[in-house]
């Protein structure tokens, strides 16, 4: 018995961080029970809410080590079930939650990801594929606010997307683009889908390729998926998909997907936040300083607008410096995020530019590269489209 105790103790600390999901509470009280050895109640709890949801596959391990260990002490967890590949996909699951709540402090921590984030997004979502969880983060203060966590499922073959087909989840810095009704999908999607814009410029650019990554629920009778059992979608549970649908906005909720996520004290997410401005500050004080050449070291030699190569922004640029006499930048709305897994930032921005003979307003998207001697250059620039107001974009829903 004193076994179980322990095992289960780890289980309880991993799912502990799984605040909101009404059934995963309901399994908590039933790991509560375990841990004081309580094996009638904890028997009682479980049956309950099996009858409520008989494919919760994780509760029905737990349910089943419960039952063993009626007939005596259970040595490992896992040991009610035969020996399958059902079995180690549910231990891997276990393995995933109990990693998540590793860091008993994470709630006082901050995602390197989440440099800059501008008021116009009101949340964002980071996912660590590592530990299958996606973390939502309100925005309506100075600092990002962890407020809501969940367990998810990702592509059969891991993850770092490549190439159309591999069965991987892609990695990178992404926008939710739009809303799929479930009365629109297949039930195997469950009761929604929020396409992300892979592949975007930087995937592009590394000749990525694939199409259709969402962020999913589960097909009717099941009730989550394991950590490795999508066709590189991020997979949620129903009830997980609708509450964090609550949170986007479209085309305007950033999805930044990595794994092994970094998280940093207040302190040190400050001096990250600075220094990630810099950059990007940098770029727009030589610009208006008139030294065309100081403007153009912040490009890379692979840069392109999806028209213009390097050489042809360069000779544009000297062209029509030799004709102003003052230029005034002015950046508002700027948000800078950070690749989770890849020396890459990505600035959004609403830009107002203004000389002697010229004036204009734009949004633009950059992708910047921590290049090989150290330093970080632009290797895609393009406009954008201005962002919906959040409250009509989650509206349109």
């Amino acid at each position: 018995m004193r076994y179980l105790a322990v095992i289960y103790f780890f289980l309880y600390s991993a799912i502990a961080a799984a605040v909101g999901a009404h059934p995963e509470e309901r399994l908590l009280d039933a790991v509560r029970y375990i841990q004081t050895s309580e094996l009638s109640q904890a028997e009682q709890k479980l049956q309950a809410l099996l009858v409520e949801r008989p494919n919760f596959k994780l509760a029905q391990l737990v349910y089943a080590d419960v039952l063993k260990a009626k007939t005596g002490a259970v040595m490992q967890l896992g040991l009610g079930l035969s020996d399958t590949d059902d079995k180690a996909l549910l231990l891997s699951e276990i393995k995933n939650r109990y990693k998540a709540s590793a860091d008993k402090q994470i709630k006082q921590k901050y995602p390197a990801v989440l440099a800059r984030l501008d008021d116009n997004y009101n949340y964002a979502l980071v996912i660590d594929l590592s530990k299958s969880r996606l973390y939502v983060f309100d925005n309506s203060s100075a600092k990002p606010l962890l407020i809501e966590d969940f367990f998810v499922s990702m592509g059969r073959a891991g993850s770092g997307k490549v190439n159309e087909g591999d069965l991987k989840t892609p990695m990178g810095v992404y926008f939710v683009q739009s809303y799929i009704s479930s009365t629109q999908l297949e039930d195997k999607y469950g009761a929604g889908a929020y396409p992300i814009n892979y592949p975007n410029a930087w995937d592009r650019m590394n000749g990525k390729t694939g199409h259709g990554i969402w962020l999913h629920g589960t097909r009717s009778g099941t009730y989550n998926r394991p950590p490795l059992a999508s066709e590189g979608c991020v997979v949620l549970p129903n009830d997980d998909l609708l509450e964090v649908g609550s949170y986007i906005d479209l085309k305007n909720t950033p999805v930044l997907i990595g794994e092994n996520l970094q998280w940093l004290s207040e302190d040190k997410w400050l001096e990250h936040q600075q220094l990630v401005n810099q950059i990007h500050q940098q770029w727009k004080n030589d610009w208006e300083s008139m030294n065309v050449e100081n403007y153009l070291s912040h490009y890379s030699q692979r840069f392109t607008n999806g028209k213009k190569t390097l050489s042809h922004w360069a000779e544009h640029k000297r062209r029509i410096s030799k004709h102003k006499t003052f230029v005034h930048v002015d950046l508002s709305n700027v948000s800078l995020l950070l690749h989770p897994n890849e020396d890459v930032m990505v600035a959004t921005f609403q830009q107002s530019y203004a000389s002697d003979n010229f004036a204009s307003q734009s949004w633009k998207r950059q992708y910047w590269n921590k290049e090989s001697d150290g330093e970080w250059r632009i290797v895609f620039e393009d406009e954008i489209s201005p962002p919906a107001s959040p409250q009509l974009a989650r509206n349109s829903l």
